[in-house]
């Protein structure tokens, strides 16, 4: 009788553990922000600046933002909000990137407000 529940303490402890190891492997709904997963803001563009001159924007699968300006490399972080991308950087600005048919537009905004015209932006790939 105590060899029968030693096999069965085993293979329930066995079948624990391999529940646990699978759901480890498993993406939480709150790990994923499902709003930069699979987005087609995902990629690098060329715009401009509030004073018209050269930027880049890159945005990368799990939400975060790199771009340069000037020189001036800014890190920050991105959502999908339908049609547009909002990306928030470190310092206190934001920028949008909206997509309308095949074309892209940047525009800023500095303490939520918007700072100049929305300009043309280049998806590069």
């Amino acid at each position: 009788m105590i060899q029968f529940v030693s096999k069965c303490v085993a293979i329930m402890g066995a079948a624990i553990l391999a529940l646990a190891l699978v759901g480890c492997d498993a993406p939480s709904d709150d790990a994923k922000d499902s709003a930069t997963e699979s987005s087609g803001f995902v990629g690098s563009y060329k715009t401009q600046d509030t004073q018209g001159n050269p930027m880049s924007i890159t945005l990368d699968e799990e939400g975060s933002a790199s771009g340069e300006r000037l020189g001036e490399k800014m890190t920050g972080s991105w959502k999908d909000e339908g049609s547009s991308a909002a990306i928030t950087w470190s310092e206190e600005w934001m920028t949008k990137i909206t997509k309308d048919g095949d074309m892209y537009t940047k525009t800023a905004y500095k303490n939520g407000t918007q700072d100049g015209d929305a300009v043309a932006a280049e998806k590069a790939n």
